[in-house]
């Protein structure tokens, strides 16, 4: 018995299988003759054998562990010039990563002042409020204001070394070594700030049924041989208390101040529990809204309801929120641009006006909780911070307005940026400050330590060993970041107790080696 063994071959041309020809009877062109089927296998082969190295070359290559570290990677990429390119399917750091995470991976104790004696360090409650003089001041020396009592203020001057740290350098007339107390009473005392075009220091209360929205005093300066300008403590020789009552609520308090930047014709804003006050640079002041209702309220939802009592329903009240006071507790002027308010308070709304409107119309964007920070970081973003572990950028560029809102005052957004590791669970009164200038946002936590976050990539960035063991019983709450005359770099100041603490990453000694 004969047995015929028949070669196939899947030709692409016919789309079937046919048997393989031989080259001498085959078309030239023909994708069965032999010829063309044993080119296509040794192909075949190759490729299969270059994909199997290609395999093996891959398996042995291993994600070098240097690119787990922002500093290390960025600095060693600037200095090979390499590229760096994202992967398909990974991200890679913002390039303004890598300074705030240098900033941040260098930060070292710079030194404290002390407020009170040293035996009730560990036993005294976090001062809740303070400021600090910076550069911006036109000042050769620094000084900080805070509070012990939540009722009178207490002065102390700052000074640094070469290294920037803090050190005790008594004067004739400025006493570094003890506090100066300032003979202004401010009960429970809220907020310290300083408008620099009017040379004013702005003291805000909680104290309820008070009437006061803010109270005011220009400090006394000192000039040297030299010409050079010096802040005088303890010589305050008055100070002015600005009241206002609203009509329906005389229990309202204050949460804090903003002080206008000099291009406005305002001294500050108020947040306070009955909405915002305006106060213009002449002392006068004013409501920003037009009614007594306060800015939460979409003005035009009562006009649905006309006919009918002027009592919302429960449902009702559910969607636009209660006819009464709206407590702010944080607000901020837009970058660059004095008419822009943004405010965020108890409600979890993002609110924001034009001042220069006639009667101030308020849009808002929703955010995940109620508001306890917000501030603008350049002409198109803001960042809000709140409870429940929620804090967000916005990009204003991409507010939508939601014409379903017969006002049109509701906006609709995405967060722009999400901070996931931002652990702050039900605190009003926390620390919390941003710096622009180093791209890091500073909060305090839950847990009693302190966090730094990058406002481009929103992940935690790794702190020198001294903010990284910081840790207190309580949350801290009140820090900010500032330039002293002659650095050139923002530090961070943390009030611990009755301690103001100081953290910067200039060199700690003279070698100018960390």
């Amino acid at each position: 018995m004969f047995m015929i063994y028949i070669r196939i071959c899947n030709c692409p041309e016919k789309k079937r299988y046919f048997k393989i020809e031989e080259s001498q009877t085959a078309p030239s062109s023909a994708q069965w003759s032999s010829a063309s089927v044993k080119r296509r296998k040794v192909a075949s082969q190759a490729a299969e054998e270059a994909s199997k190295k290609e395999q093996l070359i891959k398996n042995h290559v291993k994600r070098s562990v240097i690119r787990h570290d922002i500093v290390t990677s960025g600095l060693l990429a600037r200095e090979t010039e390499y590229q760096r390119i994202a992967e398909p399917g990974r991200g890679r750091p913002e390039n303004e990563d890598i300074a705030a995470a240098t900033w941040a991976h260098h930060l070292t104790d710079k030194g404290q002042a002390a407020f009170a004696p040293s035996m009730i360090w560990n036993t005294h409650p976090h001062m809740p409020c303070f400021y600090v003089s910076g550069k911006e001041c036109g000042t050769e020396s620094a000084i900080a204001y805070a509070t012990l009592d939540e009722e009178v203020l207490v002065g102390m001057y700052i000074y640094a070394d070469e290294n920037e740290n803090l050190i005790s350098r008594p004067t004739a007339q400025r006493d570094p070594t003890r506090p100066h107390y300032e003979m202004i009473h401010c009960p429970q005392m809220s907020s310290i700030k300083y408008h620099k075009p009017s040379h004013k220091v702005l003291l805000t209360s909680r104290a309820p049924g008070r009437g006061l929205a803010v109270c005011i005093f220009s400090p006394p300066m000192d000039t040297d041989a030299r010409g050079g300008l010096h802040w005088m403590l303890g010589e305050t020789d008055g100070y002015r208390n600005l009241l206002i009552r609203p009509i329906n609520n005389q229990q309202w308090y204050v949460h804090q101040s903003t002080p206008a930047p000099a291009s406005s014709d305002l001294l500050c804003v108020v947040g306070t529990s009955h909405g915002i006050l305006r106060i213009r640079s002449n002392e006068t002041l004013g409501w920003i809204s037009t009614t007594d209702a306060p800015p939460n309220i979409d003005f035009s939802t009562r006009l649905e309801y006309t006919g009918r009592s002027s009592r919302l329903g429960k449902r009702q009240r559910a969607r636009y929120g209660p006819w009464t006071p709206q407590e702010i507790f944080s607000q901020d002027f837009q970058v660059d641009n004095h008419n822009v308010l943004y405010a965020g308070g108890r409600q979890p709304r993002l609110w924001i006006t034009d001042l220069r409107a006639p009667a101030a119309g308020w849009s808002f964007v929703k955010h995940g909780s109620s508001i306890a920070h917000v501030r603008s970081i350049n002409p198109h973003q803001v960042i809000v911070a709140g409870l429940q572990n929620r804090m967000s950028v916005y990009d204003t560029r991409f507010f939508s307005s939601n014409q379903s809102n017969p006002g049109g005052r509701v906006a609709s957004s995405s967060p722009l940026l999400d901070f996931p590791d931002y652990r702050n669970q039900a605190h009003f009164h926390i620390g919390w400050d941003v710096s622009p200038e180093l791209n890091i946002v500073a909060s305090a936590q839950d847990n009693g330590t302190v966090k730094l976050f990058s406002l481009r990539s929103a992940r935690v960035l790794r702190s020198g060993n001294a903010l990284e063991n910081f840790h207190t019983t309580n949350p801290v709450k009140a820090m900010m970041f500032q330039t002293l005359p002659r650095e050139k770099m923002p530090s961070l100041y943390v009030a611990k107790g009755p301690l103001l603490k100081k953290f910067g990453c200039a060199p700690i000694d003279d070698s100018g080696e960390e």
